[in-house]
Order: C-alpha cells, then structure tokens, then sequence
C-alpha cells in the first residue's frame, strides 16, 4: 500500500424471465451507527463518468434512508455531501457492483456526528489508567475520572463509559458503567472495575496493536508493541456485540501495509488464556498517479507489485482527497468495479450539491490512496456496524 500526498433512471423492456432490479436499501450513518441526513445525495447506474452514460439521480435529502432498485449484475454509484463540521465539508461516495452486496449498504460520514456531547465524570477504583466514551478519552489520577480532566461522551440513552488502568498492587483492572442515559447536562458515573484475565498475541510485523471496541461503540486500547509475543489483558466482563479488534503492520509511514483482524469477544479464539497469532501482511507496494484539472476531480492510475495471502480477496481501493481545513472527500471503488482498467475517473462534482467538493484553484491540497484486501466479501462489510475512529 503506498500512499502519495498531494491529494431518471432508464431500464430496457427485457424478456419476462429475465430477473428486475433489485432493492437495495442505503443509509448514511455516523461513527457511532447512528443516522445522520445529508446536505446533498445522489446516485446513477453504469460506469462513470455521467457524460458517457446515465445522469446522476438526487436523492432527497430528508432523510437517511433510501431505497434504489439496481439491476443485478449492473454497476453504481452514490455520493452523500455529509453535515459539515463548523465551517469545513465532508464527501463520501462509492462505485460498486451490485452483485457484490446483499440487500444493505451503510455508508458512514467520517467526522459528523448526530448525538451532541456533554461531559462525564466519576469514580473508580483505580490507582491510574484511562476513562473511555465513545467520543473521547480521559485520564484515571486519584480513582476518579474528570471533572479535571473533562472526558466528553454522546448524551441520550444506550450510552457506556469504561475505564482500563491499574489498581494499587498494579493489577490490570477493567470496568464498565453498563449501557446508561446521558442527559444533555452531562453527569457522573461510577466504574466498579475488577481484575482482568491475559491473551497472549504474537505480531509477526514492527508495529502492532490491540483494543476492545464495546457494543456501545466505546473503544478501548489494550495494548501497542512492535514484532513477537504481547501480554494483553482480557477482560472478563465483556458482553455479546464487543469486538476485539487486532492491527500489525510494516513498512514507512506513506507505503505502510497493515493487516487488520477483528473477532467477537465470546469467540474462543479470544478466550483468556488463549493464543493468538496474526497473520502476515505480505509487501505489496501500490503506485498512484493522477491527472487534473480546476474543473474536475483527479483520475487516477494504479499499479501493484507484490502478493497478498492466500484466502485474502482484492476488495477495492480507497481515495482520499482534502483541502485541510476546508473541504475532504473519501471515495471507494470496488475491485469489481474498477475491474482490470488502465485508469479512473468518478465525476461527482457533476451531481447536483456537489460542485463545492473541488478544491480551491491553486490550493494546496492532500492525496491519498490504499488497496484493501479481506477474508470477507463487501456484502459483510458494507453492511457492518461501523467501528470508531477506523481509518476509511
């Protein structure tokens, strides 16, 4: 994976035994699942660009579901102008294969969120350690979490802060407050944390990682390190829906290849006392060049040298386009849809709301791309919870 920085519909009269398009139902989510309506929203049947083929369809805007009927086997597109955050715009779009879904697709906003935030605080018996919500983190000093420190969290009801850190005999502790309501006011919560259990897991890579990623979307760090064997400490009071969550990776920071692992926390292969060894990430270097003008977005041509893992399929690429401080866009193009051309081009700024997603003539602009690989078909990831703070 390298990365470079710069960066009405129409269906023929067929025969009747020929199968119709198929509903595909879209939402637009936040980080934490929950639904969230554009500012814009449009998609179209066919390969890109619109000029060459179908014009993009609106999609009305409120709301945050929609259903589209997308012939079997056909290839799309949808694009969503996100809530802005202050003042800076937010882009997310995808090219797919229909045939490469289910009946869903959640499409997640990178950095808006629905719920607003209040601040938490409270006690727990530890001696240090770290306060988790699903929208911050905050220092344990003294067996208390805030007001200091302020930790904010997403108020309403389903809500949960946790807390890892150690006890007076420096004992690994874990606890979890439950699923709670946080009002608008914020409020204070107390953590009964006990001692935790220990799964050891070997990196094969220089740069490794392992959470939690609670049911209520709080994310928890265990533990980071480099190559071999890492004591982690397993909770013991983790309920159906919490996900551990496993990276290991090499390579620089601009070319960097990353394997990422996730397994609910009631599969034994998490169990504590287990073993668990991640895979090997193999080099695969991707090179990225891109053409532009001041009145559409950069097409791109990709190359790959290297090899993948056997059992890991080519999912698709991901780019990411921004004006810091300004406007970002974030797009994915499947493999099936990208299929084996030479070079690709979406043209979302011509769908109506978007002509804003170009940046600025002369600006200085960032341009990153990755290639995906997986165990799993899109069909499971794209209708997939969305984890907190994932890199898209």
């Amino acid at each position: 994976m390298k990365s470079l920085k710069l960066f009405a519909p129409l269906f023929l009269v067929l025969a009747a035994c020929n199968p119709g398009p198929q509903t595909l139902n879209v939402s637009l989510v936040d980080g934490l699942g929950e639904p969230l309506q554009p500012q814009a929203a449009a998609w179209r049947i066919g390969p890109p660009p619109s000029t060459s083929g179908l014009p993009w369809n609106t999609l009305p805007t409120a709301q945050s579901s929609w259903s589209i009927a997308v012939p079997p086997g056909a290839r799309f597109q949808v694009a969503f102008r996100c809530p802005d955050v202050g003042t800076t715009q937010f882009y997310v779009s995808l090219d797919l294969m229909r045939n490469e879904l289910g009946s869903n697709l959640v499409v997640r906003c990178p950095s808006a969120y629905a719920s607003p935030t209040a601040t938490v605080q409270g006690g727990v018996n530890l001696s240090s350690g770290t306060a988790y919500s699903a929208r911050g983190t905050g220092p344990v000093t003294n067996s208390m979490f805030g007001p200091m420190y302020s930790l904010i969290a997403p108020t309403g009801p389903g809500r949960e802060v946790a807390a890892l850190g150690v006890s007076g005999t420096g004992i690994p502790h874990f606890g979890r407050t439950g699923l709670v309501t946080i009002p608008p006011g914020g409020g204070s919560f107390n953590i009964l944390a006990a001692g935790t259990g220990t799964l050891t897991v070997t990196a094969p890579h220089s740069s490794s990682y392992a959470g939690l990623v609670l049911r209520s979307s709080v994310p928890v760090d265990l533990a980071t390190w480099g190559i071999g064997s890492q004591s982690v400490a397993r909770p013991t009071n983790l309920v159906p829906g919490d996900l551990f969550q496993f990276w290991t990776c090499h390579g620089p920071p601009f070319a960097r290849c990353c394997g990422i692992l996730r397994k609910d926390a009631l599969d034994p292969t998490v169990a504590t006392g287990a073993s668990l060894s991640l895979p090997v990430v193999p080099g695969l270097s991707l090179t990225v060049n891109q053409t532009h003008s001041a009145n559409s977005l950069p097409t791109f041509s990709f190359s790959t040298t290297g090899s993948y893992s056997t059992g890991l399929n080519p999912l698709g690429h991901a780019l990411f386009l921004a004006q810091p401080g300004v406007r970002y866009w974030r797009h994915f193009v499947s493999a099936g849809a990208l299929g084996s051309a030479a070079n690709y081009y979406v043209d979302v700024e011509n769908a109506s709301g978007f002509n804003a997603i170009l940046p600025s003539p002369g600006s200085p602009v960032d341009l990153n791309a990755t290639i995906f690989f997986g165990d799993k078909p899109l069909s499971a990831l794209f209708a997939a919870r969305p984890i907190p703070q994932e890199t898209h």
